[in-house]
């Protein structure tokens, strides 16, 4: 009866985890069927749904907007007036003679069109046009590396997926072998050539598996709802891809250097900066020089007053001519706006001279971390491959009891450490050049990403 009672716990046993493995793997099987996403297809969601990008962009169509020829045309305004007054008057002459009049009315109207065009004003026309191109560039710029970002962000998440979809194999696999190593601990217990600590030993190693197993499961849907959220789509939907990442080809330090200085978004932004501040130089030079404006238009007024002795007065007719004002003594304050521009104009010069020495350092980090993560993705792929093939022999060994369960437990433990370190290793070189393609500018170019289908 004890014999048939633990085959039984233990059928039950190997069915529960049975049926959570079955489960899970199902519920995967389903979300793939409905909706398999590629990197690409992501990066391209993530672009159409992502609200700071729109922000962004609508930014530069209020740029766009800004953009236009109105500092080179006239003014043209029309005006029109009405007023109507009633009072009561008393006068007195010197004779005596009281003359009063109640609700005296009067009306007045007026209209006019007026034309107001600035032909000459130093130039400042010129500049503050070229201003509004630029500062549109610079707009369109900051899409750009916004764009970038987002690049890396969902690239970053999506690799995550795979790497905890990987864990969760490891994780399933190290499972399966515990589930092997307690049946045979309880089949050695009940024929009597093991203790019963061995198998107690076995059940508490199963437990922690499971546990492992159930957290891997959690790490794995947590990287979908990071991965969602780039995406602005569903939080609670899974798109499961079987995919392995591919590095690129070897990337040069020097080649690298070279597209960064020619097309890293944070540098041409900080030269549009300069740009503008040279423009804003000019602009303050330009009060320097006298203006000269075109003013024409046409006038009509009417006044009726039925009590007075001219009931009805009307003028109207054109007017034009030309006003020239030169700007002699303003308190210097002139002068020191130019001064203020110079200043501000070596400070945006400054500022990109800082950048780009700090883009270069970043570069030159970035590279270090990225050269050694390649070597560490050489040794941890020779390392798991290694460990994988230990942990099969040590339950060959385990089983025609040549091996202890403690000596099998740190083969379990090695291999999934070394399998734990691969994936990151992959993980941190795949981000390393991420990060280096984002500097060189040359990340929307190069998201050309191999894929393999498992």
């Amino acid at each position: 009866m004890v014999k048939q009672g633990l085959r039984y716990k233990k059928m039950m046993m190997r069915l529960a985890l049975l049926l959570l493995i079955f489960n899970f793997q199902f519920s995967i099987f389903n979300c793939s069927a409905q909706e398999r996403k590629t990197l690409p297809e992501c990066i391209a969601q993530a672009l159409e749904s992502n609200y700071s990008i729109k922000i962004i962009r609508n930014e530069v169509r209020m740029a766009k907007n800004d953009l236009n020829y109105s500092t080179f045309l006239p003014t043209l305004d029309a005006t029109a007036k009405q007023n109507q007054t009633r009072n009561d008057s008393k006068t007195e002459d010197n004779t005596g003679v009281v003359n009063k009049m109640s609700d005296v009315k009067t009306d007045n109207y007026s209209a006019g069109v007026a034309l107001n065009w600035r032909l000459f004003d130093g130039l400042e026309m010129f500049t503050t046009h070229e201003k509004q191109k630029e500062l549109l560039a610079m707009g369109e710029l900051a899409v750009q590396q916004a764009v970038e970002n987002l690049i890396v962000n969902v690239s970053a998440a999506y690799y995550n997926v795979l790497v905890q979809h990987h864990k969760l194999q490891a994780t399933l696999h190290s499972l399966e072998v515990s589930t092997e190593r307690y049946e045979e601990a309880q089949a050695r217990y009940e024929i009597g050539n093991r203790s019963g600590l061995e198998a107690q030993q076995a059940k508490i190693d199963l437990n922690a598996d499971s546990s492992t197993y159930m957290k891997q499961r959690e790490a794995l849907k947590s990287a979908y709802i990071s991965l969602n959220k780039l995406m602005n789509t569903d939080l609670q939907s899974v798109e499961y891809v079987r995919d392995t990442i591919l590095l690129g080809p070897l990337l040069s330090l020097g080649v690298l250097e070279q597209k960064t200085l020619q097309g890293n978004t944070m540098l041409l932004m900080a030269k549009k900066d300069q740009r503008i501040s040279a423009l804003d130089l000019k602009n303050s030079r330009a009060v320097l020089f006298p203006t000269l404006d075109f003013n024409s238009g046409y006038n009509y007024n009417k006044t009726e007053a039925p009590s007075s002795n001219i009931t009805l007065n009307r003028t109207n007719g054109f007017y034009w001519g030309f006003s020239l004002n030169v700007p002699i003594f303003s308190r210097l304050q002139n002068r020191t706006k130019i001064k203020n521009a110079k200043i501000e104009l070596e400070n945006t010069e400054l500022s990109y001279l800082e950048a780009e020495k700090e883009t270069l350092g970043d570069l030159a980090l970035l590279y270090n971390t990225y050269e050694n993560n390649l070597l560490m993705v050489n040794f941890e792929n020779e390392s798991a491959d290694v460990a994988a093939a230990n942990l099969d022999a040590a339950l060959v060994k385990y089983k025609i009891g040549s091996l202890s369960g403690i000596e099998f437990r740190e083969f379990q433990r090695s291999y999934i450490d070394a399998v734990d370190r691969k994936l990151s290793a992959i993980y941190q070189a795949k981000v390393s050049e991420l990060s280096l393609l984002l500097l060189s500018g040359e990340i929307r170019d190069s998201m050309i990403v191999e894929y393999v289908e498992e």
